[in-house]
């Protein structure tokens, strides 16, 4: 509701119920869209009373506003762990991510190092860290905890660590190291070493994307995209589509899947907009 009140001009109202109702929703949407807008001085006057509470989604979102409003200090004081807590791992992460945003990756990474047998906290290193130039870093600190899983499961037993596989796999390949993220997968999977989340998985996505990496896009690619949607990770799908469309010198051959990916969310006008450019193409248009 809140989310439709701004899509449709009702910004005040939202802003107004945040101030005098203590609304959680309308202050986070407020929030969103005056930073947006680059009103940060004013985004950061709704966002305040919420962070000041010390309730860690708000914390976080306080942070993020005072980091885009030039105001890292601010922002790393505010997120910074104090004392021991039961959450001591969530709070870590949260602090990692303003370090991050802040240009601080080293250290985001120093702050994370204890806290990555924890499942929640793992996945997040990797993602924070993804286009940040620090993948031989995360490698050091995942290929550990991945051995360990191994190992574990080798012996018969279970182990918590069972995600570091599919995220050594994950980083290797974004650093263009994609054969031996599969060899390495593979092998896990003719071990049946993995976990409640199927490494099956993510070695046929890996497989198929190499696949179409190496000449035979039109092929691996409708697969790949089913895949993904089918497994709710439609925005992955879009990602992969838009770098191939992006990346190839006929994008043409890949335009019609994304058309009919955005057009299965009803995602009408963005369909439209991103074949618009064969539209006048006398053999692929997509008019």
């Amino acid at each position: 509701m809140v989310d439709h009140l701004v899509e449709h001009g009702h910004l005040e109202l939202v802003v107004q119920a945040a101030d005098e109702r203590g609304d959680w929703f309308c202050a986070r949407a407020a929030m969103r869209e005056l930073c947006a807008a680059k009103d940060f001085e004013r985004a950061w006057a709704v966002m305040k009373p919420f962070a000041e509470t010390g309730w860690l989604p708000a914390v976080s979102a306080g942070a993020d506003v005072r980091v885009r409003w030039s105001r890292a200090e601010d922002a790393l004081a505010s997120a910074r762990p104090e004392g021991a807590t039961w959450q001591a791992g969530e709070v870590c992460q949260a602090y990692a991510k303003v370090l991050v945003k802040a240009g601080r990756v080293d250290e985001a990474l120093t702050v994370l190092e204890p806290h990555l047998a924890d499942g929640r906290v793992l996945p997040s290193l990797v993602e924070m860290t993804e286009g940040r130039g620090e993948d031989e870093r995360v490698l050091e600190l995942i290929v550990p905890l991945a051995e360990e899983a191994r190992r574990v499961q080798a012996e018969g037993g279970s182990s918590s660590l069972w995600r570091a596989l599919d995220l050594q796999a994950e980083v290797l390949e974004r650093s263009g190291r994609a054969e031996e993220a599969m060899r390495i997968l593979g092998a896990d999977v003719a071990a049946r070493r993995y976990g409640p989340q199927n490494t099956v998985e993510t070695y046929a996505e890996l497989e198929l994307l190499q696949a179409a990496h190496d000449g035979h896009a039109r092929e691996a690619l409708p697969p790949l995209v089913r895949a993904l949607k089918d497994a709710g990770r439609a925005h992955e799908a879009e990602t992969v589509l838009r770098t191939f469309i992006a990346d190839t010198d006929y994008p043409d051959s890949y335009q019609a899947f994304l058309m009919d990916l955005l057009a299965g969310q009803e995602r009408i006008d963005e369909a439209v907009e991103a074949v618009r450019p064969t539209f006048a193409g006398p053999w692929n248009g997509l008019l």
